[in-house]
């Protein structure tokens, strides 16, 4: 019963805030696109979103971790930079680091998760923040306390993972 209320009071943070954080995904989206432009860094492409309402609910009834506030998941706004060759990455991973402020501890590089003689869901994933500076900027203030998620991944990376996502996640099968 005490998991169902913390849920529903986390359903209900979401619901207040999420026109914030459309607003905010679409800053974080722009930003990132002016700022790889500024080092002449070409991509694939940059895609965000928010996470859906369902998916959240989804996340907050699996057993495996237990949240205690929206503030708690790093991913509910998630920027994913899709680079065209996998050694952009770490280029673009440099960028991200100097111009955020990032957790270090709650980043994590996939890539470094598999046996090197395997291929799955590889990614450099960040969480992020607005740096100082950037938060005293008017147009950036009303973010201050809001973090977002940065996956950066090649397009092959990315195929794969999708693959991977609609066939394992989806069906509950594993993928080969």
């Amino acid at each position: 019963m005490e998991d169902q209320i913390i849920i529903s009071r986390i359903l209900n943070e979401f619901d207040v805030k999420k026109d914030l954080l459309d607003r905010f995904r679409v800053a974080c989206e722009r930003l990132v696109e002016q700022i790889l432009e500024s080092e002449d860094i070409k991509v694939h492409k940059v895609t965000s979103r928010v996470k859906d309402r369902d998916r959240l609910e989804e996340k907050l009834k699996r057993a495996d971790k237990e949240y205690q506030s929206l503030d708690a998941i790093t991913d509910t706004l998630g920027i994913r930079i899709i680079t065209h060759f996998e050694d952009e990455v770490d280029r673009v991973g440099t960028v991200i680091e100097r111009e955020f402020s990032t957790d270090t501890e709650k980043s994590v590089d996939k890539r470094k998760m598999l046996d090197p003689d395997r291929f799955g869901y590889l990614s450099l994933h960040y969480i992020c923040s607005l740096n100082e500076d950037r938060c005293k900027l008017p147009e950036y203030r009303q973010y201050e306390l809001l973090t977002f998620e940065v996956q950066i991944r090649s397009i092959l990376q990315h195929a794969w993972a999708e693959i991977e996502h609609d066939l394992g996640y989806k069906t509950g099968a594993a993928v080969p």
